[in-house]
């Protein structure tokens, strides 16, 4: 498996992509991360999607173009014709598929059982045991369809997604700059919350606040404030919460058939958005701080809090401040990229 991955690491190749049957197909570069397929649009770079290796599925083996999918969902469809990627693809899946085993086998059976245990004894409770388990198998390419859906759950609240060329393209520099892993960050104007924050969702998805770019002094004061959303990501599994909110039966279902009930997390990105941050472990900061070679004083020192804990952080980490240097690092975004971004939501 580690022998496939790096064989294809830095592959890259052009394909062409729908995220929906009624979408529009639209020409996307594709490259091979660690156990994922990253999807960008071939004009901007911005990620449009990522898909979990393993969970790839062929609609159309033998035949060409070839067509994927993530998890046999065919609403989202990635057409290739490069045989050099056909084939890539077919390997790294093979290699990163589990093994079929017994449980293969007996899946079905020892599912059915299992249901009827689990709606004997646990209609009214959620056992942390199966929210657990659910959240450490569900692929990447599921969690980010749930996010799409808590998307759409807030534009049907009132609020609207911030895009331009320009500036969604400065964002996705930024995005590549702060996260290891692909992340989807984007910027809505209109969300039901008092306060503007950064607000993380399962799908490695970080939703900001448009407010929260009239109120940042500079880029590396709001690359802080992704970077303290990270440290809360990272912390706890979002996809937990999410879980524990659709309950044991939806739960269930997601883990014996891959498939949240649609209707049963609408509502919830709305209650998260009410609900308070936790505060971020404090040494997680400075760590994600110094790997990723930003200024806490930039941060915490900002006219404007850009984060609940802004003041908290620098309250904590004060005794170390005096020692803390400038990073030596370049500037994250330059002037027109940094323009551009502030002004996304009026593309």
């Amino acid at each position: 498996m580690t022998t496939a991955l790096k064989k294809y690491h830095k592959l890259e190749g052009m394909g062409l992509w729908s995220g929906g049957v009624e979408d529009q197909r639209r020409e996307v570069v594709v490259s091979f991360g660690d156990a994922t397929l990253v999807i960008m649009d071939s004009r901007s770079m911005h990620v449009l999607s990522h898909w979990s290796l393993a969970a790839i599925e062929r609609l159309n083996p033998g035949q060409r173009p070839a067509l994927f999918s993530p998890d046999g969902d065919a609403s989202e469809v990635l057409e290739l014709d490069e045989d050099l990627l056909i084939d890539a693809l077919k390997e790294l899946h093979a290699a990163l598929a589990p093994p079929r085993s017994m449980f293969d086998r007996l899946r079905l059976p020892i599912m059915a059982g299992f249901s009827l245990v689990i709606l004997g004894i646990g209609a009214f409770l959620m056992p942390p045991a199966l929210v657990d388990h659910t959240a450490s198998v569900v692929p990447m390419a599921k969690r980010t369809e749930i996010a799409d859906r808590l998307l759409a759950d807030l534009v049907q609240t009132g609020a609207v997604s911030c895009q331009s060329g320009l500036g969604t393209s400065a964002l996705g520099v930024l995005q590549r700059r702060l996260f290891d892993a692909p992340a989807r960050l984007v910027i809505m104007r209109g969300l039901p919350q008092d306060t503007p924050r950064i607000q993380h969702f399962p799908g490695r998805l970080f939703v900001m606040d448009a407010r929260l770019l009239d109120q940042a002094e500079s880029v590396e004061a709001l690359a802080g404030a992704f970077a303290v959303a990270g440290v809360r990501a990272a912390a706890d599994d979002p996809l937990r919460p999410l879980l524990r909110h659709v309950g044991v039966l939806s739960t269930f279902r997601l883990l014996t058939s891959g498939e949240l009930r649609a209707g049963a997390a609408r509502g919830y990105a709305r209650s998260v958005l009410s609900a308070p941050l936790a505060p971020p472990d404090m040494e997680a900061v400075q760590l994600r701080f110094d790997r990723l070679d930003l200024s806490l004083r930039v941060f915490t020192e900002n006219p404007v809090p850009l984060d609940p804990a802004a003041q908290q952080i620098a309250d904590a980490l004060r005794p170390d401040m005096d020692t803390l240097t400038q990073p030596a690092h370049g500037a994250l975004l330059n002037d027109g990229q940094w323009v551009s971004l502030l002004n996304i939501c009026d593309g």
